[in-house]
């Protein structure tokens, strides 16, 4: 009897099980057998499966005997571009296997071997973003999840594209470089053998200085070859959009209307596709391929050459990067400001507060133009200028890394002299560059606020006070 009562609460606990939609974004040649094994046994148990593949591709081909269904997209190179590529690979890896003498020839070539294959790869991950039917056909198709294998990158790009989850069919990268500096993975030299290294975790002395070895040389292509990735990840995404989207889709969620003031320039958002905000554009006299290349070239300098160049131009070329942006910024500033039809409509629309990011100036300025409260989503600017100076955020440069300096809280001496260095090359740019700019505008903006609210309200019928009336006589006479 007792057990019957356990069974019948068991039964009770149980939930309906539903199979799921799986998008696949694979890799060729032994990969592709690996994850075959995955999506054959998902297919058995149920699940729909659908395979992104380029037609190109060498291995992954539609047949009789296959049960997966194959999305095909296609690519600027032939099938022979990868067949070449790979023989290329196997036969470095079997016929100049790396010894103590030939290690850093071996990985030099491997590294040139990445990256071709990184640029072959860009350009599969441009075929499926870039190309607006396909994304569109694929957001439509319900998927619950993408299966990526991460030699081929772009996978988790296309499932934060999609809003979906992903998992990897495996772990590996050369010298196990991503899961140790992304994932934290712990990876000891003295015990833990690199990826590609040949070693076990039984290892004599001389092995474990090839293992060492093995682990900086790979470490080294890593930053040397992936600085463009930076730059892509960066560009589809939108980092800053990125981390703003998540809270507005919560607010959306929680009952709360959305509009985005939205840029004609704006690289990332369609207004003109189906989404849960409203939008007001700004016209912007700047075309969407001018913002592209200026932001492929901020990109470009921040992820890569501010590692490679000289101090005095590093600091000059940021002093260019910094002076084109807030030019652009103030353009679309203006743009909202002295729209008289568009503040009308937002003044009209009655909004409770203001969601900026600080990274872009002007937010704060909308908002006082509107007399409704702002919120920044994030606490950033050049050096931490804003929250030390305005905020009183304290910031002992011997202790607290300066934004952008790509340092610890742990700093050895000569990284306490680049800190410090860091806060006073990022105050100057911030008093003599931006701010001049941002404080103008700033005091032309409060300066005029209260008369554009005062026509606001003439226009809409409400009664002006007195010494209102007063003001705006003696200023139009």
């Amino acid at each position: 009897f007792p057990g019957n009562l356990l069974l019948l609460f068991q039964a009770a606990l149980l939930g309906p099980v539903f199979c799921g939609n799986v998008l696949v974004w694979p890799t060729e040649g032994s990969h592709w057998l690996n994850m075959k094994k995955v999506t054959e046994e998902l297919i058995h148990r149920g699940h729909s499966v659908t395979v992104l593949v380029s037609n190109a591709s060498l291995f992954i081909k539609s047949g009789d005997d296959t049960m997966e269904k194959f999305e095909v997209y296609n690519v600027p190179f032939k099938t022979d571009t990868i067949e070449t590529m790979i023989e290329e690979v196997v036969a470095l890896w079997l016929n100049n296997r790396p010894t103590m003498l030939t290690f850093w020839q071996f990985y030099r070539e491997m590294g040139n071997m990445f990256k071709n294959w990184h640029e072959m790869n860009m350009l599969m991950c441009d075929a499926v973003l870039t190309n607006h039917k396909l994304m569109a056909h694929l957001q439509g198709s319900g998927y619950d999840l993408l299966l990526t294998d991460p030699v081929t990158l772009c996978g988790d790009l296309l499932a934060l594209k999609l809003s979906i989850p992903f998992v990897y069919s495996l772990r590996f990268s050369p010298g196990f470089t991503v899961e140790r500096h992304c994932g934290k993975m712990p990876a000891p030299p003295s015990y833990a053998p690199a990826a590609l290294s040949e070693l076990t975790d039984y290892m004599s002395f001389g092995e474990r200085i090839k293992n060492i070895l093995s682990y900086h040389l790979q470490d080294f292509i890593f930053r040397s070859y992936w600085g463009h990735w930076d730059t892509y990840y960066s560009k589809i995404l939108g980092n800053h959009w990125l981390n703003m989207e998540y809270i507005l889709d919560e607010l959306v969620v929680r009952g709360h209307e959305v509009t985005v003031l939205l840029p004609s320039c704006f690289l990332i958002l369609d207004a003109t596709q189906a989404s849960p905000f409203q939008f007001e554009v700004i016209e912007a006299p700047i075309t969407k391929k001018e913002m592209a290349a200026m932001l492929e070239e901020a990109f470009y300098f921040w992820f890569y050459e501010e590692r490679q160049l000289p101090v005095w131009e590093t600091v000059y070329k940021m002093f260019q990067i910094l002076y084109k942006m807030e030019n652009l910024t103030k353009i679309i500033c203006d743009g909202v400001l002295k729209n008289k039809a568009l503040m009308q409509r937002l003044m009209a629309s009655n909004f409770d507060v203001l969601l900026a990011d600080p990274l872009v100036p002007s937010g704060e300025l909308v908002a006082e133009k509107l007399g409704i409260p702002f919120i920044y989503t994030i606490r950033f600017s050049i050096g931490n200028t804003v929250e030390r100076l305005c905020g009183m955020l304290p910031a002992p440069p011997s202790y607290v890394p300066a934004t952008l300096s790509r340092l610890a809280d742990r700093m050895s001496f000569l990284e306490r002299l680049k800190n410090i260095f860091s806060y006073t090359v990022q105050d100057f740019m911030y008093h003599f560059l931006l701010w001049g700019i941002t404080s103008a505008a700033c005091t032309r903006v409060n300066t005029q606020s209260w008369e554009f609210q005062a026509q606001i309200r003439i226009h809409t019928g409400m009664v002006l006070k007195p010494l209102e009336r007063e003001l705006i006589s003696r200023i139009h006479r």
